[in-house]
């Protein structure tokens, strides 16, 4: 579970990183919406997923492996 939620944590990085660079951008032209809110989405979006990645690091960090409890 603890390598599974840090490479959930790596991907929403990742994907925080490409919406923060080229959101907008693809919002802007998928969407058809102004530049500056469709960049504010991407703005938006890559701190909800990088909230998200934190979270999933934070308790991947703190999660005891089984067999290192019992001894």
């Amino acid at each position: 579970m603890k390598t599974l939620l840090r490479g959930l944590a790596q991907l929403l990085f990742v994907l925080a990183g490409l919406s923060f660079f080229v959101g907008g951008l693809v919002i802007g032209i998928l969407t058809k919406t102004e530049r500056a809110l469709a960049e504010a989405e991407g703005i938006g979006l890559a701190v909800v997923c990088g909230g998200l990645g934190f979270l999933a690091k934070s308790v991947g960090d703190n999660l005891d492996d089984g067999d290192s409890s019992g001894q």
